[in-house]
């Protein structure tokens, strides 16, 4: 069969390929075509499904509905990012890897393979964390965790958020913890100059002995955190005690056809129900009124004044407070008030160095006036951001105004003084590390982890604490920023590829 030699008829695949596209919809076309080429209605069917597929994929990007979509060859190299980006951005397990891989690229890894990738990453984290000099952190703070019964040793700096320790060992000894952090001290320069710690005796000992000397300083939120756990025991026992008598008077009230006897009986339980709950709510009462005296005591300044505290006056008032609730009694009760006893004298270590700190910069901050003017507007400022209590933010609200007004007072209404005040005095006031907050975040961030992996293996605790130290953070008070970069001034572009595991071109002039 021989083909037309008309210029209009098509003598190749693209030309058919053009005119199926533009007469379709067209009754018969199909038809005419398929007899004009020469060939199969089928060939034309296939060749116009072709076409129509290869526009498709041309001019995708420039639908509106779909205007950011591109098409992307995925290579190994980005696969194997993945694997490692899954495994430590979400708590997800080396067989979780395994599962979602298929779903994500269409294609499947063994575990063996995810398992080598993940091993490479691990490697390649540890040797570049023993690599930082940690010679510039001052102020640490220092924590245990557990997972299935094994101590996670933990270390974080205070000024920038950078992990410098994240271990698991057999146990939490004092000389556990000398052996770990000297290792750090003597390969990799850690030298701080004080320490924020929980109650720990190994802790404790262990940092002794590898810093002698170091200030040291008690944690303020396990303090704050167990009396008010108590306190809201003991106020769910008061209600309970309450409950149980709006109870039995109930019972009395509809106890009219009863036997004598039945309503004696319910009015001696009423009786002791009463007595119970009088003995609940005073309970409560003293506690609570103790509780908000060491939160007190625990602030910078009383409120309206500007007169920083002293270390002696918050182990005074604490260790009364300590033995006031000893007499409430209570087994729950009596373990706060060991641990608020035992733990005075560090829960106002933290003033003495404050107070040096101030001292040295009175004057070019413009005298004591001003210092305690800065000192009441920062406690101020505290207490309105903390919110506290429906019936006292109103106060608060009303102190801060007073304080500011003091402190323009203070300086004269004259805008350079306030300006040099406050970026002189505020800085010392905002470093005054009293509470290991910071790590307490990284455990509740890191024991995820540990439960969906049933257990803690140090290769994926190292690779943790890179990705922590190398990720750039995306809101808080460090935005856009690592705790890398701020240790050692080195901005971190992508943690992946700096751990060895860069995006594929196609990838990257995809992105």
């Amino acid at each position: 069969m021989t083909q037309s030699s008309h210029p209009h008829h098509p003598s190749s695949a693209s030309q058919l390929a053009v005119l199926s596209l533009s007469a379709q919809g067209k009754y018969g076309a199909v038809t005419d075509l398929a007899r004009e080429r020469g060939v199969r209605r089928q060939r034309v069917y296939d060749i116009r499904e072709r076409a129509h597929a290869a526009l498709e994929a041309e001019f995708t990007l420039a639908s509106p509905e779909l205007r950011g979509s591109f098409p992307l060859t995925v290579a190994p190299g980005d696969m194997e990012r993945a694997v490692v980006a899954l495994r430590v951005v979400t708590p997800a397990s080396m067989r979780d890897i395994v599962e979602v891989l298929p779903v994500l690229y269409g294609v499947r890894w063994s575990y063996g393979k995810v398992w080598g990738v993940l091993n490479d990453a691990e490697q390649c984290a540890a040797y570049l964390l023993e690599q930082v000099d940690l010679s510039g952190i001052d102020n640490i703070a220092v924590d245990e965790m557990f997972s299935q019964g094994r101590p996670v040793l933990a270390g974080l700096d205070l000024d920038t958020q950078y992990l410098f320790q994240i271990e698991v060992h057999r146990d939490r000894s004092a000389q556990t913890w000398a052996e770990s952090l000297g290792r750090l001290r003597d390969r990799q320069g850690l030298q701080p100059k004080r320490v924020v710690k929980d109650a720990g005796t190994g802790l404790g000992a262990g940092v002794r002995q590898c810093w002698p000397g170091i200030e040291e300083h008690d944690d303020l939120f396990h303090a704050v955190y167990r009396m008010g756990k108590e306190a809201y025991h003991m106020e769910r026992g008061a209600y309970r005690a309450i409950n149980a008598v709006d109870e039995l008077e109930h019972r009395r009230a509809k106890a009219k056809n009863k036997s004598e006897q039945q309503r004696r009986s319910l009015g001696q339980k009423l009786r002791q129900a009463r007595k119970r709950m009088g003995i609940a709510i005073d309970r409560y009462d003293r506690f609570e009124a103790l509780r908000r005296e060491a939160s007190r005591v625990l602030e910078l300044t009383d409120r309206g004044s500007g007169q920083l505290r002293t270390s002696g006056e918050v182990v005074e008032v604490l260790t009364r407070i300590a033995g006031e609730m000893k007499d409430i009694g209570g087994r729950r009760v009596c373990k706060v008030a060991r641990y608020i006893g035992n733990r005075a004298l560090g829960l106002g270590r933290y003033l003495d160095s404050l107070a040096d700190r101030l001292q040295a910069v009175t004057d070019e901050a413009g005298g004591d006036e001003v210092v305690e003017a800065a000192v009441r507007a920062y406690q101020a400022s505290l207490e309105v951001e903390r919110r506290g209590p429906a019936w006292d933010r109103r106060a608060r609200r009303q102190e801060l105004n007073e304080a500011t007004r003091h402190l323009l007072d203070a300086v004269g209404h004259d805008l350079e003084r306030l300006q040099r005040a406050v970026g002189i005095v505020m800085p010392q006031l905002a470093h005054r590390y009293r509470a290991s907050s910071a790590i307490e975040n990284l455990n509740s961030v890191l024991r995820p982890y540990l439960v969906v992996q049933k257990h803690a293996e140090q290769g994926f605790l190292g690779l943790f604490q890179f990705y922590w130290n190398t990720r750039t953070r995306q809101w808080g008070r460090w935005k856009g920023t690592s705790a890398h970069e701020l240790l050692t001034g080195n901005k971190v572009g992508d943690w992946l590829t700096m751990l060895g595991f860069p995006p594929s071109e196609a990838f990257a002039a995809a992105a």
